[in-house]
């Protein structure tokens, strides 16, 4: 399997947790890449995507340009921590690393400031 598929595959693969928790809509959903070296949540780079949950052609716009920018961000240095689902203010983050768990508040603080700008 090649490097693009096996991204695809975890991208799909964290999205589809996100889809399970969300009625059909739209929604923003954030990919949350980290510096593969120095894992400090001060140099989290975050990518919002606008996502109809009930486009078929939307979701895979979605999942088209979250594959292309973690490849990319894969070649600057940083890794796909997870993925946030923005429900109104209430997020619900998807991810295989734990450490999306241990900076929980620290990335929706990262979101609500981002979202006020």
């Amino acid at each position: 399997m090649s490097v693009r598929h096996q991204v695809r595959a975890f991208v799909e693969r964290l999205f589809e947790n996100l889809k399970d928790k969300a009625k059909e809509g739209e929604y923003t959903i954030y990919c949350l890449y980290m510096p593969k070296e120095d894992a400090d949540v001060e140099e989290l780079e975050l990518m919002d995507f606008k996502v109809c949950l009930s486009d078929a052609e939307s979701v895979k716009k979605f999942l088209d340009r979250a594959t292309k920018e973690t490849l990319e961000m894969e070649v600057k240095g940083f890794y796909l921590l997870g993925m946030v689902l923005d429900k109104g203010g209430e997020y619900v983050i998807s991810s295989e690393d734990p450490k999306a768990e241990e900076l929980k508040d620290q990335i929706i603080n990262k979101i609500e400031s981002l979202k006020e700008e």
